[in-house]
């Protein structure tokens, strides 16, 4: 029999009631003022995310006049958790900077991978911070004073043990550590070396079993053709596939410096995204968990056509399995830009031979910095529109599978705008943070955040004890729980099982003042 709450119940529950308190949302609900994460007199460069706790991010980036390795904390909504907003993670003294890598793992840590010293020797360091900002390990990848060691990366594997490679002269070295305590896996790095050749990483990212895929720009000569090798180092520090790697493409060249990142394919292998240089073409190749090229030799190109310069192509992998990739286009030799996509299903393109135009190709100074995200069940890419070489705005087009799009202006305010990275965020948003503008320093960090309906600033705020979704806690509120009085679903506020007096305190709480 169904019980009801005496009288004498819910005239104690409707006394009672709570206070909370919040801090106000950072991200910025307006494109001309986005949330500024570091504004200084040097040059604030080079931003990364990761996941954070309770659907924040960690924020990465080199600041002052030796460019300090830097990491913030920012909630779902863009406040700064840490009290100082940025934590020191290194405090360096270079001149100029190379890339690094920026991971976090299940409970919340963050690891960073990036060249520092070790006292005097130059070194490749991995540094954990926690959750609360505390610097609690620090490991030596390489330390050497005769060879050149650069460009550290960072991964989480499927187990939780920390990975991290470089470049050292013409190899890579591969090396696991311990999440909790930092000790090394291996008595020295796992060597990824070819005679003759150069290896040099490009990007780490998680396998199965505890086990990462590095990929690895390959070349003879330093003015000789340049590929993608794929290596999967297992746990034991074993190489299962080819001893030089898998090749990921076999025709043409990578432009000269370009170190493409890859993604996960959630099955034990990886998404290839690359454009080479002659022609200016992208493509894309999948490798199997066993190593396996699946799209060909050479991958598949995202168009059938050359007749335009398609580079610097960003995938991401959709909620519905397919792949997503973007790329900044151009008519050679004219001032013609725009951003495209191409939908890829099993290897096969869904979105013609040309693929899509997200923002077609138009006279402007120049369109670039495609960056592809999730957005809630759909995907975006975030882009930069330059007007000028000292003026910018950072758009993102929402694609739906069939390539409906709705774009949004992100950020307007004055400078330019570059090194953009991307993530998906909670309630179905997406994040973005990026380095320029002109405010204080040559260079600042921003970050803003854009929901999939294209509102821009925090995500909606959850009203506790609104059963109905109309934004108001009142009558059709009670009535809903007192008809699931001793049952279990929404009403049970508490998440204790049962929905009892504790969730109707709860409701009466939160009541919408008349």
């Amino acid at each position: 029999m169904l019980r009801l709450p005496s009288m004498a119940t819910l005239a104690v529950v409707t006394a009672f009631s709570f206070l909370a308190s919040s801090a106000s949302a950072q991200y910025s609900s307006s494109a001309a003022a986005p949330l500024v994460v570091r504004a200084t007199g040097f040059d604030d460069v080079q931003p990364k995310f990761a996941a954070a706790p309770d659907g924040g991010k960690y924020v990465s980036f080199f600041s002052g006049s030796g460019y300090d390795v830097m990491l913030a904390r920012l909630d779902a909504s863009g406040n700064f958790v840490w009290k100082t907003q940025s934590i020191m993670v290194a405090d360096r003294g270079n001149s100029s900077t190379t890339d690094y890598g920026l991971a976090s793992d299940a409970a919340g840590n963050a690891y960073l991978a990036f060249d520092g010293v070790n006292g005097t020797t130059p070194a490749i360091l991995v540094q954990a911070v926690s959750p609360s900002g505390v610097l609690s390990w620090k490991s030596i990848v390489t330390e050497s004073t005769t060879a050149y060691i650069a460009v550290g990366r960072v991964t989480v594997a499927s187990d939780g043990g920390v990975w991290a490679c470089h470049i050292q002269d013409t190899t890579t070295r591969v090396q696991r550590f311990d999440a909790s305590t930092g000790v090394k896996t291996f008595a020295a790095p796992i060597i990824i070396s070819e005679a003759s050749n150069n290896q040099l990483s490009a990007d780490i990212q998680p396998s199965i079993d505890g086990a990462v895929i590095v990929s690895c720009v390959r070349y003879t000569t330093f003015n000789g053709a340049k590929v993608l090798r794929a290596h999967r180092v297992n746990l034991d520090g074993s190489k299962p596939w080819v001893a030089t790697g898998v090749p990921v493409f076999t025709t043409g060249s990578l432009q000269f410096g370009a170190f493409p990142a890859f993604i996960s394919d959630g099955a034990g292998g990886a998404y290839f995204t690359w454009y080479t240089s002659s022609p200016l073409q992208s493509s894309v190749q999948r490798v199997s968990e066993a190593g396996v090229p699946m799209y060909g030799a050479s991958g598949i190109s995202v168009t059938t056509t050359t007749t335009s310069n398609r580079v610097n192509p960003s995938s991401v992998l959709g909620a519905d399995g397919r792949l997503y990739t973007f790329w900044a286009q151009q008519t050679p030799n004219t001032s013609f830009y725009g951003i495209y996509g191409q939908c890829f299903l099993k290897g096969a393109r869904m979105w013609g031979i040309d693929g899509l135009a997200v923002a077609p190709l138009s006279t402007v100074y120049s369109r670039d910095s495609a960056t592809a995200t999730r957005l809630g069940d759909f995907v975006g890419c975030f882009y930069v529109d330059n007007a000028s070489a000292v003026a910018s705005t950072i758009r993102c087009a929402k694609l739906t599978t069939d390539g409906a799009i709705l774009t949004t202006d992100v950020a307007t305010n004055s400078g330019v705008k570059y090194r953009l990275s991307a993530a998906s965020a909670t309630d179905a948003g997406a994040v973005v943070c990026w380095q320029g503008g002109v405010s204080t320093g040559a260079s600042d960090v921003y970050a803003a955040r854009i929901g999939a309906d294209g509102i821009l600033g925090p995500p909606p705020a959850i009203v506790i004890g609104d059963l109905n979704g109309d934004g108001l806690v009142d009558a059709a509120d009670l009535a809903i729980l007192l008809g699931a009085w001793g049952g279990t679903g929404a009403a049970d506020l508490d998440g204790n099982g049962t929905v009892d007096a504790a969730d109707l305190a709860t409701l009466l709480g939160a009541w919408t003042p008349a």
